[in-house]
């Protein structure tokens, strides 16, 4: 399968009849930020059907976060990201940015 980038795509999603209809493209970028260092901040690019998982586990690496137990905060608020796709977490959770930190971190 070839992925174009450059193609412009957009995910429709009903959440129920009484609420907006929510499009989401198919390409997004992310933002992530280390917790304990917030000068540190990595972008990737992903579509929305990729799964978060991944995505955290890039931003970790590319962030030097080395432990295997990562945490995740968006506005403030713990992010439960294992098992769902990018799109299912931007849609729950409405942000693109990040605070990523490891259980080191938190002690």
């Amino acid at each position: 399968m070839v992925l174009d980038l450059n193609e412009k795509k957009t995910i429709t999603v009903e959440k129920s009849k009484e609420e907006e209809v929510v499009e989401l493209p198919e390409v997004v970028v992310l933002y992530f930020q280390r917790a304990d260092n917030l000068k540190k901040t990595v972008s990737i690019r992903t579509t929305t059907n990729d799964a978060m998982e991944r995505v955290v586990m890039v931003a970790a690496e590319k962030l030097g976060i080395g432990s295997g137990r990562i945490g995740l905060t968006g506005g403030g608020v713990p992010i439960a990201f294992v098992g769902k796709t990018v799109g299912q977490v931007l849609k729950e959770y409405n942000t693109v940015s990040f605070h990523i930190s490891s259980a080191d971190m938190l002690g």
